[in-house]
């Protein structure tokens, strides 16, 4: 977004040197038009907690965080109604993962509070800026 204001700001700068010369003609706008209309990229994120550290085991919990102002993180409990039922199916479904959990040994949930093992995938998502 950065990048946008910066050229906006150099053609408003053109604009004003133009108005007192020649004037802003219509190539001028078409050109401001361009540059209003860049995409922009932001990430959403995925975690999911599986029962081996392989992408193809059952995934056990699940959590996604959208980048958007006041998005609320829901964890479904329903195993039913989650999209994915492995890392690897959300692999195939244009999630790229970005951490895998550490490959230690197996443990026993009752004893230890951890879930499972975390997968961390993102997806960069394009929107108008």
């Amino acid at each position: 977004i950065g990048i946008m204001f910066t050229k906006i700001e150099e053609w408003i700068s053109l604009a004003r040197e133009k108005i007192k010369s020649e004037g802003v003609r219509q190539n001028d706008l078409d050109q401001l038009e361009q540059i209003l209309q860049v995409k922009c990229s932001r990430q959403r994120l995925l975690y999911l907690q599986a029962t081996t550290p392989s992408i193809r085991s059952n995934v056990i919990g699940m959590a996604q965080h959208e980048p958007v102002n006041g998005a609320i993180t829901q964890i479904e409990p329903d195993t039913d109604d989650w999209k994915y039922q492995t890392v690897h199916d959300a692999i195939v479904d244009g999630w790229q993962a970005i951490f895998f959990p550490g490959q230690r040994t197996s443990f026993d949930d009752q004893e230890i509070d951890i879930l499972g093992y975390e997968f961390i995938l993102q997806k960069m998502e394009i929107y108008d800026g």
